[in-house]
């Protein structure tokens, strides 16, 4: 199964027109961006719907002074400007963390794909209400969460979505990311990430080796940082059995145990 089809298959049940509609877009040209390159920069004309089918990408703004704010990440399966029927130009840039793999699809021809099944359409809105729903939790880890739980949820997030595409099993990811590009994505320094990060470490909620990432205690971590993955809308048609899985979203506690966020909001 395609990486777009495994997201969408969580949302909704997809009948054979969503599918063969489907792998008809993954047909479309394909670009390689290298790790570090863009994929389409702020201000660009939009000729394409993008879309993520290997690699990881981020959404990032930069200020006047040079410095980047990482405001999304993007995996595969994920959809760079679903917006592009609408949008003449980016209102961001969009970058690849390592090689990223993106299919290139023709506004028309993704528009005819939806309107040709009601089961793609309505994944194409689950998976609207799910980007909107990250929006607003990174909005909230920006503003309120303390900076264990900035990194525990934003963690916590990342392996939710990849165990969703079969990418994360038994805690465990590959990932490109950084410490630098976690404090892109959190409005912290690199020096207070890598203090969270040994924090995590002790606590034996994380072990970051190299280009992997494992959490040993998922339903602990997203107990303590205030995960829930409700707003990620995955959980429908998923079977899952911890909080690293889709299935989890009625069940993770939406506030951490008081005593865990006290410490927590000590750091």
């Amino acid at each position: 199964m395609n990486p777009l089809q495994a997201k969408f298959a969580r949302y909704v049940e997809l009948d054979l027109q969503a599918r063969t509609q489907i792998d008809g877009l993954l047909r479309s040209e394909g670009r390689l961006v290298p790790a570090g390159a863009d994929l389409i920069r702020e201000g660009e004309p939009i000729h394409f719907v993008k879309l993520v089918i290997d690699g990881w990408g981020c959404r990032y703004k930069l200020l006047e002074d040079g410095r980047r704010q990482v405001v999304a990440f993007l995996l595969p399966g994920d959809l760079c400007n679903p917006d592009a029927l609408a949008a003449e130009a980016m209102d961001h840039s969009i970058g690849a963390l390592n090689d990223m793999h993106c299919a290139l699809i023709a506004p028309e021809v993704f528009d005819r794909a939806c309107l040709r099944s009601h089961s793609l359409r309505q994944a194409m809105a689950f998976d609207a209400c799910a980007m909107l729903g990250m929006q607003r939790e990174w909005t909230l880890n920006l503003a309120a969460r303390p900076a264990l739980a900035r990194i525990g949820a934003l963690l916590c997030e990342l392996h939710y979505r990849l165990a969703a595409l079969g990418l994360a099993a038994d805690g465990r990811f590959a990932t490109p990311l950084t410490q630098v590009t976690l404090a892109e994505a959190t409005g912290m320094t690199s020096v207070h990430v890598n203090r969270v990060v040994q924090d995590l470490r002790g606590r034996g909620l994380l072990h970051w080796h190299g280009r992997h990432i494992t959490l040993p205690d998922p339903d602990r971590l997203a107990q303590l940082s205030g995960f829930s993955p409700r707003y990620l809308h995955m959980n429908r048609f998923a079977p899952g059995t911890s909080a690293g899985d889709p299935d989890l979203a009625a069940k993770s506690p939406r506030v951490p145990p008081r005593t865990e966020s006290k410490i927590a909001g000590a750091i």
